[in-house]
């Protein structure tokens, strides 16, 4: 099953505020958060909380990684449930502590409600980004058991960036990707999200492609149960394939010309994107990542097009 709305996904997980911008909340004996959104949305979130849980708060909040879009509501929820134990990795916490990073992800959760109003998305007030304290980091392989139900097994999936955790739940085959498994868009298309490293984002997805999942919560618009979950994990693998033979083409038929490589692609996968779909300065932040960690896993990589390239 492909789901693409709020609500019940299974039984005790919820997809929470808007698939464009969703967190996800695992019920149990302290129910646990996963990601935050973004801060304008922030009451929402936790009027939905509030809604399933009643009178009982998460006690635990797993940021996947410091992008704005995923930790914008942390401080928000925090305000509501301020017994949350934020969790994260230790690379996230350092880039969280940085006051660029702080006044980055301020301005653009600023952005994002904006294009929030541009799409017709309600909300109930525009909040700005607040830092926040990270209660307690995990890494590779590193195990939480925050109620007697279910365990949360964080794996480092570096590549989209290098501060980034996906979370596993054992007992109930459900997998927290964010965009480390890729992110597909409303038209199909699948976003290979590689901004920090080729390579590294090709192992992780590989990493998460050999776990037992039978739902995948990605990081935007949509979560994929039972057969379609497994088959999403091999299209993403596949598609990132697509995007580096597509992004090596470019760069020599455009020769090594950055900004022109960036017009192409734009055009090919955000112009021609109905939407919803990321604000536009931070898509194209993102894409100039992308486009340098193909161009220098080309560069290190043996016999590879530049190389021939460079030959001729």
């Amino acid at each position: 099953m492909v789901i693409n709305k709020t609500g019940k996904i299974i039984e005790d997980l919820y997809m929470l505020g808007h698939p464009a911008i969703p967190i996800y909340l695992l019920d149990g004996d302290r129910p646990a958060i996963f990601d935050a959104g973004i801060s304008c949305l922030g009451e929402i979130y936790a009027a939905e909380i509030k809604k399933v849980l009643g009178q009982r708060k998460p006690g635990y909040c797993f940021l996947t990684h410091s992008h704005f879009d995923h930790c914008g509501a942390v401080s928000a929820l925090k305000n509501n449930f301020p017994s949350l134990q934020v969790i994260s990795s230790s690379k996230a916490r350092k880039i969280l502590a940085r006051p660029n990073a702080i006044a980055l992800i301020r301005e653009l959760n600023h952005s994002a409600g904006l294009s929030l109003k541009e799409l017709g998305i309600e909300f109930h007030a525009s909040a700005n980004f607040e830092p926040f304290e990270i209660d307690d980091t995990v890494g590779n392989g590193e195990v939480i058991k925050p109620a007697k139900g279910f365990t949360v097994c964080a794996f480092e999936t570096p590549g989209q960036t290098w501060d980034c955790l996906s979370y596993f739940i054992p007992e109930k085959k459900v997998l927290f990707s964010s965009e480390a498994g890729g992110q597909p868009d409303l038209t199909g298309y699948i976003f290979s999200e590689c901004l920090a490293d080729c390579d590294e984002y090709h192992q992780s997805m590989k990493l998460l492609g050999r776990l037992d999942f039978d739902v995948i919560c990605l990081g935007h618009l949509f979560v994929y149960t039972g057969q379609d979950s497994r088959k999403y994990m091999r299209d993403s693998i596949a598609e990132h394939g697509n995007f580096r033979k597509l992004v090596e083409t470019s760069l020599i038929e455009e020769n090594w010309d950055i900004d022109r490589v960036k017009k192409r692609i734009k055009a090919f996968e955000y112009d021609s994107n109905p939407g919803p779909k990321q604000i536009e300065s931070a898509y194209l932040l993102n894409l100039e990542a992308r486009i340098k960690a193909v161009q220098n896993q080309m560069a290190k990589t043996p016999n590879s097009t530049i190389q021939i390239q460079k030959m001729h």
